[in-house]
């Protein structure tokens, strides 16, 4: 039972990843603070969403698992949107090394909607939740560094437009969201 928690916690941090390669693809240069900043809030948002979870067990899980694909699906693609309309504009006023406290908690809360549905899911394995939340916390951390500097090395490749391939990465994860809920 602990190895399924663990392997959860970690496929946990993965969205986390493919949002941060997004993120990095809107910095100019590396800034290991904004770094910092977006692996903190996703690491500490998926943590507490799992132990959120966790601690409401069964009794909100129908609930919250009806919506919770729609809001994060809506949350991205809100972003994304703004990131493509910026791309294809030329206008690169949102500027990720001035991360703001309203995006971060917009992509922090969008990519932890499903550590809480996990966290429902863990009363039921009889497992420690706080070992599942640390793996989880420590997992996306660590992807989002690496996700986010990705990112940056991409648009130093491929140049402005890398904020379109980032934009469409936040729909793709996203549109994955809603169909891993809507078909399974």
């Amino acid at each position: 039972m602990e190895f399924v928690a663990a392997a959860a916690a970690v496929s946990l941090a993965f969205d986390c990843f493919s949002v941060a390669i997004g993120a990095g693809t809107m910095n100019r240069e590396a800034s290991m603070p904004t770094s910092l900043k977006l692996a903190s809030s996703f690491g500490a948002f998926q943590s507490g969403m799992l132990l959120a979870g966790w601690s409401a067990g069964s009794r909100l899980a129908g609930i919250i698992a009806e919506y919770d694909h729609w809001i994060a699906f809506i949350l991205l693609t809100a972003v994304a949107c703004h990131m493509l309309y910026d791309a294809f504009r030329n206008r690169h006023h949102l500027k990720w090394g001035e991360l703001t406290l309203t995006l971060l908690l917009t992509l922090s809360i969008a990519t932890s909607l499903d550590a809480l549905t996990v966290g429902f899911s863990l009363p039921f394995l009889r497992t420690w939740p706080i070992a599942s939340a640390v793996i989880a916390g420590l997992s996306s951390f660590i992807l989002t560094i690496i996700g986010y500097q990705l990112g940056i090395r991409a648009r130093c490749m491929i140049g402005e437009r890398a904020s379109a391939i980032g934009g469409t990465i936040l729909i793709l994860v996203g549109v994955k969201i809603l169909l891993d809920h809507l078909f399974s």
